[in-house]
Protein backbone atom coordinates (compact mmCIF):
# COMPACT_ATOMS: atom_id res chain seq x y z
CA UNK A 1 0.00 0.00 0.00
CA UNK A 2 1.44 3.01 -1.06
CA UNK A 3 1.39 6.17 1.59
CA UNK A 4 0.58 9.86 1.25
CA UNK A 5 2.42 12.61 4.09
CA UNK A 6 0.70 14.70 5.94
CA UNK A 7 2.80 17.41 7.80
CA UNK A 8 1.03 19.96 9.94
CA UNK A 9 3.41 21.99 12.12
CA UNK A 10 0.57 24.12 13.17
CA UNK A 11 -1.13 21.20 15.73
CA UNK A 12 -4.07 23.48 16.22
CA UNK A 13 -4.72 24.13 12.23
CA UNK A 14 -4.88 20.00 12.57
CA UNK A 15 -7.56 20.00 15.41
CA UNK A 16 -9.99 22.76 13.84
CA UNK A 17 -9.57 20.46 9.94
CA UNK A 18 -10.87 17.40 12.11
CA UNK A 19 -13.32 18.81 14.09
CA UNK A 20 -16.01 17.49 15.95
CA UNK A 21 -15.22 13.71 14.42
CA UNK A 22 -18.96 13.11 14.61
CA UNK A 23 -19.69 15.55 12.38
CA UNK A 24 -16.63 16.51 10.13
CA UNK A 25 -16.57 15.38 6.15
CA UNK A 26 -14.27 12.87 6.99
CA UNK A 27 -12.45 13.83 4.11
CA UNK A 28 -8.93 16.00 3.49
CA UNK A 29 -7.43 17.37 0.33
CA UNK A 30 -4.35 15.98 -0.72
CA UNK A 31 -0.78 16.97 0.10
CA UNK A 32 1.18 19.01 -2.72
CA UNK A 33 2.66 16.68 -5.06
CA UNK A 34 0.59 13.65 -4.48
CA UNK A 35 -0.95 11.90 -7.22
CA UNK A 36 -3.47 8.77 -6.39
CA UNK A 37 -5.64 6.94 -8.61
CA UNK A 38 -10.00 7.04 -8.14
CA UNK A 39 -10.55 3.91 -5.29
CA UNK A 40 -7.46 3.46 -4.15
CA UNK A 41 -6.82 2.89 -0.93
CA UNK A 42 -3.74 4.80 0.88
CA UNK A 43 -1.71 4.84 3.87
CA UNK A 44 -2.31 8.57 5.28
CA UNK A 45 0.70 9.06 7.54
CA UNK A 46 0.40 12.92 9.71
CA UNK A 47 3.13 14.30 11.15
CA UNK A 48 1.78 17.05 14.05
CA UNK A 49 2.82 19.47 15.86
CA UNK A 50 6.55 20.82 16.75
CA UNK A 51 7.46 17.77 18.00
CA UNK A 52 6.50 15.69 14.96
CA UNK A 53 4.44 13.08 16.61
CA UNK A 54 3.34 10.65 13.91
CA UNK A 55 0.18 8.44 13.36
CA UNK A 56 -1.24 6.82 10.74
CA UNK A 57 -4.95 5.89 9.23
CA UNK A 58 -6.06 4.03 6.08
CA UNK A 59 -8.38 6.01 3.71
CA UNK A 60 -9.83 5.50 0.09
CA UNK A 61 -8.86 7.90 -2.62
CA UNK A 62 -11.56 9.70 -4.85
CA UNK A 63 -10.93 12.23 -7.71
CA UNK A 64 -13.66 14.36 -9.11
CA UNK A 65 -13.43 17.58 -11.29
CA UNK A 66 -12.92 19.31 -8.42
CA UNK A 67 -9.89 17.12 -7.36
CA UNK A 68 -8.46 14.34 -5.46
CA UNK A 69 -9.47 13.68 -1.83
CA UNK A 70 -9.07 11.09 1.09
CA UNK A 71 -12.28 9.92 2.55
CA UNK A 72 -11.90 7.99 6.25
CA UNK A 73 -13.80 5.92 8.18
CA UNK A 74 -15.31 7.38 11.20
CA UNK A 75 -13.21 5.27 13.85
CA UNK A 76 -10.28 6.71 12.00
CA UNK A 77 -11.39 9.62 11.84
CA UNK A 78 -12.08 9.88 15.91
CA UNK A 79 -8.66 8.41 16.23
CA UNK A 80 -6.89 10.73 14.72
CA UNK A 81 -9.04 13.88 16.60
CA UNK A 82 -8.34 11.76 20.29
CA UNK A 83 -4.28 11.17 18.84
CA UNK A 84 -4.22 15.64 17.96
CA UNK A 85 -5.60 16.20 21.27
CA UNK A 86 -3.62 13.62 23.59
CA UNK A 87 -0.26 12.07 22.38
CA UNK A 88 0.38 14.82 19.63
CA UNK A 89 1.74 17.15 22.45
CA UNK A 90 3.86 14.51 23.55
CA UNK A 91 7.90 14.83 22.78
CA UNK A 92 9.63 12.73 20.53
CA UNK A 93 9.72 12.23 16.36
CA UNK A 94 9.43 8.98 14.68
CA UNK A 95 10.97 6.38 14.25
CA UNK A 96 9.48 5.60 18.09
CA UNK A 97 12.04 3.85 19.92
CA UNK A 98 9.49 0.89 19.92
CA UNK A 99 9.80 0.74 16.18
CA UNK A 100 13.07 1.56 16.19
CA UNK A 101 13.72 -1.54 18.20
CA UNK A 102 12.20 -3.95 15.58
CA UNK A 103 14.63 -2.51 12.90
CA UNK A 104 17.31 -3.76 15.21
CA UNK A 105 15.47 -7.20 14.58
CA UNK A 106 15.65 -7.49 10.86
CA UNK A 107 13.67 -10.67 10.40
CA UNK A 108 12.09 -10.73 6.97
CA UNK A 109 9.84 -13.76 5.43
CA UNK A 110 10.37 -15.26 1.94
CA UNK A 111 8.22 -17.56 0.44
CA UNK A 112 10.36 -21.07 -0.02
CA UNK A 113 9.54 -24.20 -1.71
CA UNK A 114 11.19 -27.06 0.14
CA UNK A 115 11.80 -30.52 -0.92
CA UNK A 116 8.73 -32.44 -0.95
CA UNK A 117 6.70 -29.17 0.15
CA UNK A 118 4.37 -26.35 -1.71
CA UNK A 119 3.80 -22.72 -0.31
CA UNK A 120 6.12 -23.16 2.84
CA UNK A 121 8.05 -20.38 4.20
CA UNK A 122 11.53 -20.18 5.53
CA UNK A 123 11.52 -17.97 8.68
CA UNK A 124 14.74 -15.12 9.26
CA UNK A 125 16.25 -15.23 12.77
CA UNK A 126 15.18 -12.68 15.18
CA UNK A 127 18.41 -11.24 17.29
CA UNK A 128 17.36 -10.63 20.72
CA UNK A 129 17.47 -6.84 21.98
CA UNK A 130 21.14 -5.79 22.59
CA UNK A 131 19.35 -3.93 26.00
CA UNK A 132 16.68 -4.57 28.29
CA UNK A 133 13.65 -2.09 26.29
CA UNK A 134 11.39 0.39 28.29
CA UNK A 135 8.36 0.91 25.25
CA UNK A 136 5.20 2.79 25.14
CA UNK A 137 3.32 -0.42 24.20
CA UNK A 138 4.56 -3.02 26.46
CA UNK A 139 2.50 -5.38 27.39
CA UNK A 140 0.11 -4.19 24.69
CA UNK A 141 -1.69 -8.14 23.89
CA UNK A 142 -1.19 -8.78 20.04
CA UNK A 143 -3.25 -11.80 19.23
CA UNK A 144 -1.53 -13.38 15.99
CA UNK A 145 -4.40 -15.60 13.87
CA UNK A 146 -2.65 -17.67 11.14
CA UNK A 147 -2.83 -21.43 9.96
CA UNK A 148 1.08 -21.64 9.33
CA UNK A 149 2.89 -22.47 12.38
CA UNK A 150 6.33 -21.08 11.56
CA UNK A 151 4.86 -17.65 10.90
CA UNK A 152 3.09 -18.05 14.38
CA UNK A 153 6.22 -19.08 15.41
CA UNK A 154 8.56 -16.15 13.87
CA UNK A 155 5.73 -13.54 14.40
CA UNK A 156 5.31 -14.21 18.49
CA UNK A 157 9.02 -14.41 18.70
CA UNK A 158 9.38 -11.31 16.74
CA UNK A 159 7.14 -9.20 18.93
CA UNK A 160 8.03 -10.88 22.24
CA UNK A 161 11.25 -9.53 21.63
CA UNK A 162 9.93 -5.96 21.37
CA UNK A 163 8.15 -7.24 24.97
CA UNK A 164 4.75 -7.20 23.94
CA UNK A 165 2.58 -10.01 25.32
CA UNK A 166 1.37 -12.63 22.11
CA UNK A 167 -1.38 -15.27 21.72
CA UNK A 168 -1.17 -17.09 18.51
CA UNK A 169 -3.77 -19.76 16.78
CA UNK A 170 -4.58 -21.50 14.10
CA UNK A 171 -8.40 -20.45 13.19
CA UNK A 172 -10.54 -18.04 13.44
CA UNK A 173 -12.94 -19.78 15.45
CA UNK A 174 -10.22 -19.83 18.14
CA UNK A 175 -9.44 -16.02 17.83
CA UNK A 176 -13.37 -15.46 18.51
CA UNK A 177 -13.09 -17.53 21.53
CA UNK A 178 -9.78 -15.66 22.64
CA UNK A 179 -11.18 -12.06 22.14
CA UNK A 180 -14.44 -12.87 23.78
CA UNK A 181 -12.42 -14.34 26.86
CA UNK A 182 -9.59 -11.62 27.15
CA UNK A 183 -9.08 -8.28 26.34
CA UNK A 184 -6.36 -7.36 23.66
CA UNK A 185 -4.80 -4.31 21.64
CA UNK A 186 -5.40 -5.50 18.27
CA UNK A 187 -5.31 -8.94 16.11
CA UNK A 188 -3.04 -9.48 13.14
CA UNK A 189 -4.67 -11.72 10.43
CA UNK A 190 -4.04 -13.51 7.90
CA UNK A 191 -7.11 -14.04 5.05
CA UNK A 192 -6.69 -17.67 4.37
CA UNK A 193 -7.51 -19.54 7.33
CA UNK A 194 -9.28 -23.02 7.27
CA UNK A 195 -13.49 -22.85 7.39
CA UNK A 196 -14.04 -19.42 8.53
CA UNK A 197 -11.48 -16.86 6.84
CA UNK A 198 -9.92 -14.17 7.63
CA UNK A 199 -12.31 -11.22 5.97
CA UNK A 200 -15.46 -13.07 7.56
CA UNK A 201 -13.69 -12.97 11.12
CA UNK A 202 -13.14 -9.34 10.50
CA UNK A 203 -16.50 -8.41 9.50
CA UNK A 204 -17.69 -10.91 13.13
CA UNK A 205 -15.67 -8.53 15.25
CA UNK A 206 -16.84 -5.55 13.33
CA UNK A 207 -20.69 -6.71 14.21
CA UNK A 208 -19.77 -7.05 18.00
CA UNK A 209 -20.32 -3.81 20.28
CA UNK A 210 -17.53 -4.96 22.76
CA UNK A 211 -15.10 -5.95 20.04
CA UNK A 212 -15.99 -3.15 16.35
CA UNK A 213 -12.72 -0.66 17.77
CA UNK A 214 -10.42 -3.93 17.93
CA UNK A 215 -7.64 -2.79 15.69
CA UNK A 216 -6.88 -5.37 12.82
CA UNK A 217 -3.90 -5.46 10.78
CA UNK A 218 -4.10 -8.26 7.48
CA UNK A 219 -0.94 -9.71 6.64
CA UNK A 220 -1.41 -11.89 4.38
CA UNK A 221 -0.21 -13.03 0.76
CA UNK A 222 -3.34 -11.88 -1.07
CA UNK A 223 -1.68 -9.24 -3.12
CA UNK A 224 -4.04 -7.83 -5.86
CA UNK A 225 -5.04 -4.36 -5.01
CA UNK A 226 -8.97 -5.95 -5.30
CA UNK A 227 -8.00 -8.23 -2.33
CA UNK A 228 -6.92 -4.91 -0.36
CA UNK A 229 -10.36 -3.06 -1.00
CA UNK A 230 -12.12 -5.92 0.52
CA UNK A 231 -10.18 -6.40 3.66
CA UNK A 232 -10.66 -2.48 4.25
CA UNK A 233 -14.34 -2.69 3.32
CA UNK A 234 -14.88 -5.53 5.99
CA UNK A 235 -13.63 -2.97 8.42
CA UNK A 236 -9.59 -3.84 8.35
CA UNK A 237 -7.15 -0.98 9.43
CA UNK A 238 -4.52 -1.87 7.88
CA UNK A 239 -3.17 -4.33 4.97
CA UNK A 240 0.46 -5.85 4.57
CA UNK A 241 1.90 -8.25 2.07
CA UNK A 242 3.76 -11.27 2.72
CA UNK A 243 6.74 -11.83 2.36
CA UNK A 244 7.24 -8.50 4.89
CA UNK A 245 10.23 -6.76 6.43
CA UNK A 246 10.14 -6.70 10.19
CA UNK A 247 10.60 -3.31 10.75
CA UNK A 248 7.90 -2.08 8.63
CA UNK A 249 5.30 -4.49 10.18
CA UNK A 250 6.88 -3.05 13.74
CA UNK A 251 6.19 0.35 12.75
CA UNK A 252 2.80 -0.53 11.51
CA UNK A 253 1.80 -2.20 14.64
CA UNK A 254 3.01 -0.12 17.12
CA UNK A 255 1.08 3.29 15.05
CA UNK A 256 -2.05 1.27 15.71
CA UNK A 257 -1.41 0.76 19.20
CA UNK A 258 -0.51 4.19 19.60
CA UNK A 259 -4.14 5.05 17.90
CA UNK A 260 -5.91 3.58 20.02
CA UNK A 261 -4.10 4.29 23.38
CA UNK A 262 -5.30 1.13 25.44
CA UNK A 263 -3.40 0.52 28.64
CA UNK A 264 -2.51 -3.03 29.00
CA UNK A 265 -4.19 -4.88 31.47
Amino acid sequence: MRSVLYRFPDLQQFERIVGDPEEGDLELGLPAGEVVADGEWVLAVFELGENRRATSAAACASVSPEGARLTFEPRDWRRLADFARTEATRPGSMPDTDAAALVRAEAEVRPAAPPGGKGAVAVGRVPPPTAPLRLKGKGSRILVVDDDPQIREMLSTMLEAVELAVVAVASAEEALERVRGAPFHLVVLDWNLPRMNGIELCRTLRQDPGLRDLPVLFLTANASSQDMVYAFASGADDYMVKPFRAPELGARIFSLLRRTRRSAP
